[in-house]
């Protein structure tokens, strides 16, 4: 069903490219003003073989100017309750990370925006998209490009280190007992070592694995020990894994990605034993430098666990003070099949003698269901 979506007759002003087209995506990335690994078609491609949508980047052009978006597109009657009046229904998600829209510029014409937003508002409807979620990109600017398409939601914050500062002037920003813990590491005989090789990929996902189980991650984060590999293999020359080593055992390590001047911390984890000693603190130093050897803008820690000012997020901020707004994009297109999709997903919870626990998830009819008594408790 999905390739009949993708080749029927197209709005002419828009053109959607699929993973296959790898020639011409990469193209329109290195055309743009600044993109990221996350809008690379085989990270995208990476996505889809995991079944979390058909691939597609929808790119408007006009005169000189472009916009581009990567999006997800998914079936909505492979949601149990809506295995019927799902049918011939879909919507569409990002990629796990932050993508949303690229441009040819950092200011496109109002009259240009107005056209792309047009044209894609009536490309999606033809294609009968309900719904569109997206993880917007705390370093590029892409909020003006969606304005007046559905809502901007600000999720929180994330950091990052200023890569054009001077590499000891970077250093001075890191909270002092970020500093005190990084040289008594060193002490310890700890290193960071760039694996350009791949050979401990192994220790990495078992260390992953690890760190998601002691965070009490949700099945989401626990991709495929395929997925790990293939990551690093199709990514060849982007995603590159760094891991801290004592007494030759990996006690940490992180894979990152460097694409356009930005350096991206992608996923990492530390073993159980090795909390106390913090080796990330090392680990992350080590990727800054690495990072400065290669003439990088931008070194992107993230944020907190979704997007909050937890634990996670008060260790980040202890190496810069730099911060940007994390804004995720959320529109709805065709609100009166939204809404019978919603009441459906409440009517059939109900009969199952479930709630659905939606905090704020959209899509609304994708959000998950527990027993009344579990919410009753956490309540």
């Amino acid at each position: 069903m999905l390739s009949i979506i993708i080749r029927s007759t197209d709005v002419a002003e828009l053109e959607i490219l699929r993973p296959e087209q790898h020639a011409k995506w990469i193209e329109v990335l290195q055309s743009s003003f600044q993109y990221d690994f996350y809008h690379l078609p085989q990270y995208q491609a990476l996505a889809e073989e995991r079944g979390e949508g058909g691939a597609h980047l929808f790119l408007y052009k006009e005169g000189r100017y472009f916009v581009a978006i990567p999006l997800l597109v998914r079936p909505i009657d492979t949601i149990p309750c809506h295995a019927q009046t799902g049918k011939g229904w879909w919507d569409a998600t990002s990629v796990y990370g932050y993508a949303g829209p690229i441009a040819s510029h950092p200011d496109v014409p109002e009259s240009v925006l107005h056209n792309f937003r047009s044209a894609l508002s009536r490309t999606l409807q033809e294609r009968q998209i309900v719904a569109v979620f997206s993880r917007l990109h705390p370093l590029i600017p892409q909020q003006g490009l969606l304005a007046g398409l559905g809502e901007l939601v600000s999720a929180g914050q994330t950091v990052s280190i200023d890569l054009t500062l001077p590499v000891d002037v970077q250093r001075a920003q890191y909270r002092n007992n970020h500093k005190r813990d990084i040289n008594m590491l060193r002490r310890l005989n700890l290193s960071c070592t760039h694996d350009d090789k791949v050979a401990f990929i192994d220790d990495f996902i078992e260390i992953y694995y690890e760190t998601m189980r002691r965070a009490g991650a949700s099945n989401a984060y626990f991709f495929e020990h395929l997925y790990f590999e293939r990551l690093v293999t199709t990514l060849e020359s982007t995603m590159h894994l760094f891991v801290c080593l004592l007494d030759n055992r990996v006690i940490c390590g992180g894979l990152f990605a460097l694409c356009d001047g930005i350096v991206q911390y992608h996923l990492g984890g530390t073993r159980n034993e090795f909390i106390e000693l913090s080796p990330m603190k090392l680990l992350l130093d080590g990727v800054r430098l690495w990072a400065n050897e290669r003439q990088a803008c931008v070194f992107h820690l993230g944020g907190g666990v979704g997007a909050q000012e937890d634990a996670l997020f008060h260790f980040k901020a202890g190496f810069t003070d730099r911060r940007h707004e994390f804004t995720i994009w959320r529109w709805v297109l065709l609100p009166d099949v939204y809404d019978q999709l919603c009441e459906e997903k409440i009517r059939c919870s109900r009969q199952l003698g479930l709630d659905s626990v939606g905090n704020g998830f959209f899509p609304a009819y994708r959000c998950r269901e527990c027993s009344q008594t579990k919410v009753a408790v956490s309540e």
